[in-house]
């Protein structure tokens, strides 16, 4: 009985992860959703390739980058994930942002949480025409 509560507690939790947008690990694990991005990958036009690429070592971003939706029904739901997109000619730096805590007092700090703690910025092409 306690491992029947133990998980559906954790579904419950998984379940709100999702409604807010985010795609929790314990829904997808990092192999499964390596052999999804690795399959979309290789069903997308021309030009067009993942954000972050498709190596099992990057795959921890898209569990930040992705946003989640949840469609379902009675018998089943199904996880929509939105994976941003970059073409061939156009690409990001993909930059971190790291919050330091910041005196407001003699002995009170603060610290800043963000809504997505990553940023792309445009590389710009240094190449040069003759």
């Amino acid at each position: 009985m306690l491992q029947l509560t133990q998980q559906i507690c954790e579904l419950v939790a998984t379940v709100q992860y999702v409604l807010q947008g985010k795609l929790p690990i314990n829904a997808i694990d990092p192999t499964t959703l390596h052999n999804i991005l690795r399959n979309v990958s290789l069903n997308l036009p021309a030009n067009y390739e993942l954000i972050a690429g498709n190596k099992l070592e990057s795959i921890h971003l898209y569990y930040e980058l992705a946003e989640v939706a949840a469609v379902g029904d009675v018998h089943r739901v199904k996880l929509i994930i939105y994976v941003n997109l970059k073409t061939a000619n156009r690409h990001f730096v993909l930059y971190r942002t790291v919050a330091l805590p910041t005196r407001i007092s003699e002995d009170k700090f603060v610290k800043y949480v963000f809504d997505y703690p990553y940023f792309g910025l445009e590389k710009i092409s240094t190449t040069t025409f003759c």
